[in-house]
């Protein structure tokens, strides 16, 4: 189906999963996130277990004295919170921008940027 006036209606009312799906995602298995940004597919594939797999590297790094910028619990928090608020435009900053759409990857990188993130 082609966008056009006669056809506004189906577009505007269709769910944004459904056409995202339809007209979007191209011929990436449905599995697995495409390029485009809020991919729906982004949050199935094992992106929680890479965050608990981040967060326990993390915290071996820390037990072991890992030189750190942010090594105090409180600095680390704030500076994954700003890194979260920031991330948009650290992606624009990169040239890269097609925004993650997966949420766990947000988080897992989030978590390792808030090592040194000022």
């Amino acid at each position: 189906m082609k966008s056009s006036a006669t056809n506004f209606e189906t577009f505007e009312q269709m769910h944004y999963v459904c056409f995202h799906y339809e007209f979007e995602h191209g011929d990436v298995d449905v599995d697995d996130e495409c390029n485009a940004g809020g991919c729906p597919s982004a949050s199935i594939g094992g992106g929680r277990d890479a965050v608990v797999a981040t967060a326990r590297e993390l915290a071996m790094e820390s037990a072991s004295g890992a030189p750190w910028r942010n090594a105090e619990l409180h600095e680390y928090l704030e500076a994954f919170a700003s890194w979260l608020d920031d991330s948009g435009g650290i992606y624009a900053e990169n040239g890269d921008m097609r925004v993650v759409g997966n949420g766990w990857e947000v988080v897992r990188l989030g978590l390792r940027a808030a090592t040194g993130y000022e």
